[in-house]
């Protein structure tokens, strides 16, 4: 029997290229799914594509640089779900910025999606466990095998400061809120998703003019999908998937 089946689950950066291959995946396990993104049209036509699925998809605008919409995004679940069994902070972006010559805006804007935003949905959906007296689960963060490194430039890729800086910030987050709830005697689980190359709508067009390997967003759903169908006992922290030959 699929430990899935019947779950319910939350995934941001519901449009990306991964978000939609989690979204597709889950669904057609039969799950229902809380899809976020700040393009609801786009949403929408993913949730034409998948009837017919065992699941359901419900989708949701929800721009995680805005705090409002966090908090309505959370009343709906709340309402119509009661909760959620399984959350995925897969929003993420990448904005062109340099240390040295970069603007705030775009500093700012980074760190909003990629750790404010993901630390506030995080938050709220841990207080509807609460409210529902309910201690197991998961949460899953999407970060980046850069988050891990002390020199995250050094890459055969390219990757933006604003967007390596906040990938480990989400590392220290990710530890920090497994400790947390473990000294809290919980039994949700903290797993951190760290892929290398992935061919993705950030990676597109330089792939385009550097021929490298890269994973398949699948392949990267593959690795969510081992942390999530372990035993209640057993939790993977933490999980590097790269392609062969990857340079970190």
């Amino acid at each position: 029997m699929n430990i899935l089946s019947n779950k319910i689950a939350l995934v941001t950066g519901a449009c990306s290229d991964l978000g939609k291959a989690i979204i597709e995946e889950l669904v057609s396990q039969g799950l229902k799914v809380v899809g976020l993104s700040s393009d609801i049209n786009k949403l929408k036509i993913l949730v034409d594509e998948l009837k017919g699925k065992p699941g359901k998809l419900y989708p949701l605008q929800c721009d995680l640089s805005l705090p409002n919409e966090i908090e309505g995004a959370a009343e709906w679940i709340e309402k119509n779900l009661g909760s959620v069994d399984i959350l995925i902070n897969n929003a993420s972006i990448s904005l062109n910025w340099s240390s040295i010559n970069g603007g705030i805006q775009e500093l700012k804007k980074s760190l909003d999606i990629n750790v404010l935003g993901l630390s506030l949905i995080t938050k709220k959906i841990l207080q509807l466990l609460k409210n529902k007296g309910i201690d197991n689960g998961a949460i899953v963060n999407i970060n980046d095998i850069c988050g891990l490194k002390l020199l995250p430039l050094a890459s055969d890729r390219p990757i933006s400061p604003a967007y390596a800086l906040s990938k480990s910030a989400l590392a220290a987050l990710t530890e920090s809120l497994r400790l947390e709830l473990a000294q809290n005697q919980s039994n949700i689980k903290v797993i951190s998703i760290c892929p290398g190359l992935v061919e993705n709508e950030i990676n597109q067009q330089w792939l385009k003019e550097n021929s490298r390997l890269a994973l398949k967003p699948k392949d990267v759903v593959d690795a969510i999908l081992y942390t999530l169908q372990t035993p209640e006992n057993v939790l993977i922290k933490d999980l590097i998937i790269t392609p062969i030959r990857e340079i970190n």
